[in-house]
């Protein structure tokens, strides 16, 4: 019985033992032309800083800047992406992101690819700063082309 016990508890240990963490990603952002956008996701480290995010986002493309029409160009999608490591700096890591995306827009669903780059700055608390470069290429919809930058926080837990 003390032999089960310990191999249990080893292997909790060995599983739970890790130098980095699961983590929260919050991001907002600005992406061409004309839409605002905001980012939620779910970021899983893998080996030598690579990663896999599960994110969810809504946006809002406007074609006229009137307060009345301001919320009808809306669309929501989510999305895998991978993100293989580019450079490591000191405190932070450059990595260049790629996945597939599915949505909708204005009841119009649409299917994705994103590809882009994210530079994150790690602070002493373990939350991170990052800065994300995207590209969205959509299909079976008139809003083919979005990119811009996003601003964020990943939290870890």
């Amino acid at each position: 019985m003390k032999k089960i016990l310990m191999i249990i508890c080893c292997a909790f240990a060995a599983l739970s033992a890790s130098a980095q963490d699961n983590k929260l990603t919050l991001n907002a952002g600005f992406l061409f032309p004309n839409t605002l956008n905001a980012m939620i996701g779910y970021e899983h480290p893998l080996s030598y800083g690579n990663a896999m995010e599960i994110y969810s986002e809504v946006g809002n493309h406007w074609q006229e800047p009137t307060c009345c029409r301001f919320w009808k160009g809306y669309y929501w999608d989510g999305g895998l992406v991978y993100k293989q490591r580019l450079a490591r700096y000191k405190n932070g890591m450059l990595r260049f992101r790629f996945g597939p995306q599915f949505g909708a827009t204005q009841k119009k669903f649409f299917l994705g690819v994103e590809a882009g780059f994210e530079y994150s700055y790690v602070f002493q608390n373990g939350w991170e700063f990052s800065l994300i470069q995207k590209n969205n290429v959509n299909f079976l919809h008139g809003d083919t082309f979005r990119n811009g930058l996003l601003l964020g926080v990943k939290i870890p837990f």
